[in-house]
């Protein structure tokens, strides 16, 4: 065996090794850990719930569906399942029995069979307990915030966002780097 053959040998070897650790390093960042204590599908049973949120966060207003219309609800619930951590999942489900529990509590309804004045009030003890969280720097984040996150990604990259919430035009044309805005205008998707 000459010198050449060695080291292109040594290198493949190598090659492979580096490889394949850092294919696993990267495997376990993209996949979600999986936890013997919580199912991640029992998220699905919740999914009318997140939806009503996300509405409430994004409302339907005379000319523009709102977030349920969107789907939001099967969006979220997928997000959740497909991109968190089993610890943020649990959080995430924590958070959306806490929501019940408060409505419960204060009017004797689960929030589901609210009227949107009712949930606001709700979503001002969630988003004073989300502010507080914040400032005081702690982890994970509060779920309120992650889903206040998932429903404006899911509401503005979905059709209904895009094209009625926002203003969207199919083929832009050419590029204009600074075009004034009126008054009242939507802000572009395109």
């Amino acid at each position: 065996m000459n010198r050449r053959d060695a080291v292109r040998r040594a290198a493949f070897l190598l090659g492979g090794a580096i490889t394949f650790n850092s294919l696993g390093a990267f495997a376990d960042g993209v996949m979600p850990v999986t936890g013997q204590n919580f199912d991640a599908k029992s998220l699905n049973a919740q999914e009318d719930l997140v939806a009503e949120i996300a509405d409430t966060i994004i409302p339907d207003k005379k000319d523009v569906p709102g977030a349920k219309a969107a789907g939001l609800g099967p969006f979220i619930v997928m997000m959740m399942q497909d991109c968190y951590t089993t610890d943020i999942q649990k959080h995430f489900a924590d958070g959306l029995i806490k929501v019940d529990e408060v409505s419960k509590s204060k009017y004797g309804k689960s929030f589901i069979a609210l009227t949107l004045k009712e949930r606001e009030e709700i979503f001002k003890i969630f988003k004073a307990e989300a502010q507080s969280q914040i400032k005081a720097g702690s982890t994970p984040s509060h779920f309120f915030q992650l889903m206040y996150e998932l429903t404006c990604l899911g509401y503005y990259t979905s059709e209904i966002g895009a094209t009625k919430a926002l203003r969207y035009v199919h083929i832009p044309g050419r590029y204009e780097s600074c075009i004034p805005l009126q008054p009242g205008q939507k802000a572009w998707a395109t």
